[in-house]
């Protein structure tokens, strides 16, 4: 079918059939075969458009400026392929006419002029070919660095932007690939600073952000390959930790303990403004326990630290079961 049509079978054309010839896909092999006819039909945009449109767009970032770039470099490579197969095949065409008179002819200055002009065909097309290689070799480039501008992007979308830690969304993902590992033991923690509200009220959002910032700075500070921390929501933190539940208690107290040791102040003052504490919820996972059923029983353990009287750990029995 793309002999028929003198399709160039360049890597990306040869999906775009082959994808016809699978059926895959009934509406596009239609759009397909409507693009291209026949023989007089082919156009290296038309091609780009259909591959773009099918193969690659559903891949791209969810990020515009992502996008932008990814499709400008495919487009740049699109380009570059096309050129090199058309300058082959034209290639093979000269060399071809060049044999058949080298075989035939007689005459002295025919075969001379043919050989004259294989020979700038043979220069012209190696100079193609370094084109290529080197177009290549600085779309090599371009990809590393989009490559890591993307890992980047990836990595932010996941830091809590005021606290420098884990956001809500790290903390879903971690869970989840957490307890997905039958192999280890999990315990998580739910912290809430107490009387959060008040020091908002009392000293403003500004101190109460420089109140958010420390603890996610001390809690970073704890970050392991056993210790996962996150910005929960708020003025409500969560800790991953990988390990017995006992260990677990202990950071957990610590954590605790820390946290009321803490002293800030405004600039220049000469007295503390504000002292901390925080309240802490701890679960143990079970078994098969999904990330919510986890997550609501030490949201349920926190909450007993609350009407306990604040500042201080209280643990979820593994019997005790709280709706999420």
């Amino acid at each position: 079918m793309m002999v028929e049509r003198e399709i160039p079978p360049t890597p990306n054309n040869y999906a775009l059939w082959y994808a016809h010839v699978a059926a895959q896909d009934p509406g596009f092999s239609g759009e397909l075969l409507a693009t291209f006819p026949n023989a007089t039909s082919y156009s290296d945009e038309k091609s780009e458009s259909l591959y773009f449109e099918h193969f690659v767009r559903d891949y791209l970032p969810q990020n515009q400026e992502a996008q932008t770039a990814v499709a400008g470099l495919l487009s740049k490579l699109f380009g570059v392929v096309n050129r090199a197969a058309n300058g082959t095949h034209d290639y093979g065409d000269i060399l071809k006419e060049a044999m058949a008179t080298l075989e035939t002819s007689k005459d002295e200055e025919e075969i001379n002029n043919t050989l004259s002009h294989l020979l700038d065909k043979t220069h012209a097309v190696e100079d193609l070919n370094r084109e290529f290689q080197s177009e290549l070799n600085q779309a090599k480039q371009e990809v590393e660095a989009l490559k890591a501008a993307l890992q980047d992007s990836q990595k932010n979308a996941l830091i809590d932007e005021l606290t420098k830690i884990g956001n809500r969304r790290a903390f879903d993902q971690t869970i989840e690939k957490q307890l997905a590992d039958s192999r280890t033991s999990t315990v998580l923690m739910l912290m809430d600073l107490d009387h959060f509200k008040h020091c908002n009220d009392t000293y403003g959002h500004v101190m109460g952000d420089r109140v958010l910032e420390c603890i996610g700075q001390m809690l970073g500070k704890l970050e392991g390959p056993n210790i996962r921390v996150a910005r929960y929501g708020g003025e409500e933190f969560a800790l991953i930790f990988t390990g017995d539940q006992s260990e677990a208690e202990t950071l957990a107290e610590l954590i605790r303990a820390k946290v009321e040791s803490v002293r800030i102040k405004n600039v220049g003052a000469a007295q503390s403004l504000i002292t901390l504490s925080v309240s802490i919820g701890l679960a143990a996972a079970k078994n098969g326990e999904m990330p919510e059923e986890l997550t609501a029983r030490a949201d349920g353990a926190l909450y007993q630290a609350k009407e306990n009287g604040r500042n201080r750990v209280c643990v979820a029995s593994s019997e005790e079961v709280y709706s999420a």
